[in-house]
This record gives structure tokens, C-alpha cells and sequence, in this order.
């Protein structure tokens, strides 16, 4: 009997320090659950703070643009044809903030893209991109739903809608491994047959992947209500037996009381990682508005730097306007003008020297003088010594005997290595870019618009000192 007990006495030490190790064990676990939760928490609220200052920025470019507007329409208001030109134009509006019109509007905007539509889609990809658009518009359902009872049902239904669609895909990814070896002909080159089809199948369930990530976002739970509907009743109900017995008996086996922590544990971490995916889910939002806010800002940025220009282009006709002399331009140097794209040479005409063309060949009637005023520059033809500029008509011409207003032009900044080329009388005074006809691939130089637009349009030059 004394034996008996000596080994049940080293059982239950060995036990004891299982217990100890293992609820050690669950404690750092559970510590390190919290502490990433705690750091998603962090991240979240600095991703939102970011947000934020992205958000006034766009607005200060917004004023900054509203601002600018007005003081061109001011501007241009002080010439007659300017003056005239207000009175049929459109009234500066103020600026509509992105933030502001979301609580303005009653109606409240889906986060949510809009349903993609597949043009093209393969015969075998039917089924899969169609589960992936009724899932997306369970997703809108799911979005729009009120009480907590419409959430949970529709919450169900979009989770089995993502396991029938992510069955199909895979249905379809593995078709394509068994019929690897067909080939068919696709724009004259010999493709596999399942080439398209997998890579269509791939961007279905990259599409998949991103729904999935709103869904739990949509998903946003209480954690009141999550204690309702956690894994806990689940497990409660499906080991029903199991905790009547623990409840029965007075003093629990070490089995029972192994089986509680481990419960305990997995739910607690269940909760943990519930979390930390709702947090995942929220800042990948908050990441994809602000790349739409960088991407708007950029945008904003360079149309305001080209308006700034436009603007300081007016100012400076009306201070030449008002001043008694003309300022006196610097020789700077010789240089040819090329087209990037073509690598052709801005020339005179071998039959006028009038007229502008691009030449293939790099000759004497290439090569212009570079003379800088202020922020302008001229060009004048070193072959039938006369500047590049607009006519009485509007058209482009190298007739000019002097370097006179409507001979400027202007550069981008500094660097003349792949810049567009504007002329500064063009369109009444805002400006024209260098264009070429025939849409940009013909080889007759024209003058264009000034508005943004043709800016992005515009061919780039390269003015290179010839030697």
C-alpha cells in the first residue's frame, strides 16, 4: 500500500508541474495575443491619423486651386478680351471637400467597389465568375442590412456563397492541371489551351481574396455581441456530454481539467485572432483610401503648378504692358531641338524658310540661337536669321525679324533634356504647347491648347547645345 501511494503521490507531481508548464505555456501565448492586438490598435489609430493629414492636405489643395482660379479669372478680367471672355465664362465654384460630402450626403456611400463585369470570360470559368459576382452582391445585401438578426443571416449566407465560389475556382485550377497539354492559337502564336483559363481562374480568386477582406470589415462586431455567437456555445453544444460530466462529478479527472484550460486557451486566442482581423481589415481600408488620396493630391498638385504658370504668365504681359521699356535678352547658346519620340530635328523648310518641319538629318538649318528673358526663351534660326513664334493669323511660323512678344516661349524649369515647348501668345494669352499634327505622329510642329489636358498630350523636346 505504501508503494502504491509513493507512485501516486509521484503522479501527481508530475502532474502538477505538466499543469504548471502547460498554464504557462497558455499565459504567454495569450500575453503575446494581447500585446499584437494592442500593436494593431496602435497602427490603426497612427493609419487613421495619416489619413487625416492626407485628407486636409487634399482640402488645402482644393482652396489652394479655388484660390488660384479666381485670381486667373481676375487677371485675365483686366484686358478687354479677358473682360469679354468672363462674361461668357462659367463662375469660379467653390470647392467641394471629399470628407465634407460624405456627411453632408444623407445617402450613405458604399466602401464597396462597384460589381466587376468579366468581358472575356472562358467557357470552363463560367460558373466561378459568376459565384463571384453573386457573392459580391451579397456582400452590397450584406452592407445595406439594419438589425443585428439581418446581419447574422446574411453573414451566413455570404460565408457559404465564399466556400461554393472558392470550390468552383479550384474545380477550375485543377481542370487546367489535368488538360495542360492542348494548345490553341491565340493572335498567331501557339498558346496552351489552359493558359488563359488559369490565369483568369488566378485573377477570380485574387478577386475572392479582396471581397473576403471587406467582408470582414462589413462584419464589424461587438464584442458584447461576439460573446454571444463565439466558438464557445459551438464547442458547448458539440461537446455537450463532455461538460455535463465535468459538472457531475465532485472532484474533475486531470483529463477534464486538461480539456477546460485547453478550451479556455483556444478560446481566448480565437477572440484574439477575431480581432486582429478586423484590424487588418480596417487599416487595409484605411491604406486603400489613402492611395486614393495620394493618387488625387499628385493629380491636384500638377494642375496647380500649371494653373500657377498660367498665372504668372498673365502677370508678367501686364506688367510689360505698364512698364516704359523692355527688358533686353541674353544670348545663351546655339542648340538643336529634337523630338523624343522620333528622334527627328526641329528645321526650316528646304522650300520656305517660313515654315517649320521635323527632319531626319541634322543640318545648318537646324541649329537656332537660344536667347533667354526672364522666365522666356526665343528661338532664332542661325541659317534665315529669323525667330520662331505665331503670326497675325495664329498659325506657327519662322518669319519674325525681331524677338517680340509673340516669339516667347517657355520651358519646363531648367532642364531642357525632356521638357514641352509653349508658346506664350497662345490662346489669347494662356498660352499654346507645341503640337505636332495628325495627333502627334505626323511631322508638321502646330500650335495646341494650354489647358491640362494637352499638357499630358504634349511631345517632349530635347534642347541640346550644339557645339
Amino acid at each position: 500500500m505504501a508503494l502504491i501511494s509513493e507512485i501516486q503521490q509521484k503522479q501527481n507531481n508530475v502532474s502538477d508541474v505538466l499543469s504548471y508548464n502547460r498554464e504557462e505555456e497558455y499565459r504567454r501565448a495569450q500575453q503575446a495575443g494581447a500585446e499584437a492586438v494592442m500593436v494593431g490598435r496602435e497602427a490603426l489609430d497612427r493609419v487613421v491619423h495619416q489619413g487625416e493629414q492626407l485628407q486636409n492636405a487634399e482640402n488645402l489643395a482644393d482652396d489652394t486651386v479655388h484660390t488660384v482660379d479666381s485670381a486667373n479669372r481676375l487677371l485675365r478680367g483686366m484686358t478687354w478680351s479677358g473682360w469679354l471672355a468672363n462674361k461668357f465664362a462659367k463662375p469660379v465654384n467653390p470647392p467641394e471637400y471629399r470628407n465634407l460630402n460624405v456627411e453632408i450626403n444623407k445617402e450613405r456611400r458604399s466602401i464597396l467597389k462597384q460589381l466587376k463585369t468579366y468581358e472575356t470570360v472562358p467557357k470552363s470559368c463560367i460558373a466561378a465568375s459568376q459565384s463571384v459576382q453573386n457573392y459580391h452582391l451579397n456582400l452590397q445585401v450584406l452592407e445595406d442590412c439594419e438589425t443585428d438578426e439581418q446581419k447574422r443571416t446574411c453573414r451566413l449566407i455570404c460565408d457559404n456563397m465564399y466556400r461554393q465560389a472558392d470550390l468552383k475556382i479550384t474545380q477550375v485550377l485543377t481542370g487546367s492541371k489535368r488538360n495542360g497539354n492542348d494548345c490553341i492559337n491565340v493572335n498567331g502564336e501557339n498558346v496552351a489551351k489552359d493558359d488563359k483559363t488559369k490565369y483568369f481562374a488566378f485573377q477570380l480568386k485574387e478577386d475572392m481574396s479582396y471581397l473576403r477582406q471587406w467582408q470582414f470589415v462589413l462584419q464589424q462586431i461587438s464584442r458584447g455581441e461576439m460573446s454571444k455567437t463565439t466558438t464557445v456555445d459551438e464547442k458547448t453544444k458539440l461537446f455537450n456530454n463532455n461538460a455535463t460530466n465535468i459538472d457531475t462529478q465532485e472532484s474533475p479527472s486531470f483529463t477534464d481539467k486538461v480539456t477546460a484550460q485547453q478550451e479556455q486557451h483556444l478560446n481566448t486566442l480565437s477572440e484574439q485572432f477575431r480581432d486582429l482581423g478586423f484590424l487588418a481589415g480596417n487599416i487595409s481600408i484605411s491604406a486603400e483610401q489613402q492611395a486614393e488620396v495620394v493618387d488625387s493630391l499628385n493629380t491636384k498638385n500638377e494642375t496647380l503648378h500649371f494653373k500657377m504658370n498660367a498665372m504668372n504668365r498673365r502677370t508678367e504681359k501686364l506688367i510689360k504692358d505698364k512698364s516704359w521699356g523692355q527688358q533686353k535678352a541674353d544670348f545663351s547658346c546655339y542648340a538643336w531641338i529634337r523630338h523624343q519620340t522620333s528622334g527627328r530635328y526641329l528645321s526650316i523648310a528646304s522650300s520656305n524658310d517660313s515654315t517649320l518641319v521635323l527632319s531626319k538629318n541634322l543640318n545648318e538649318k537646324c541649329i537656332f540661337g537660344v536667347y533667354k528673358r526672364r522666365r522666356v526663351l526665343g528661338l532664332q534660326n542661325k541659317y534665315s536669321r529669323r525667330w520662331v513664334g505665331q503670326n497675325l493669323f495664329g498659325q506657327l511660323n519662322c518669319s519674325a525679324s525681331s524677338f517680340d512678344r509673340r516669339q516667347e516661349w517657355e520651358a519646363d524649369g531648367d532642364d531642357w533634356s525632356d521638357t514641352t515647348l509653349l508658346i506664350v501668345s497662345g490662346g489669347w494669352g494662356a498660352g499654346g504647347y507645341l503640337l505636332l499634327d495628325k495627333e502627334g505622329k505626323g511631322t508638321q510642329p502646330i500650335i495646341g491648347g494650354c489647358d491640362f489636358a494637352t499638357k499630358e498630350q504634349a511631345p517632349k523636346w530635347c534642347i541640346s547645345e550644339f557645339h
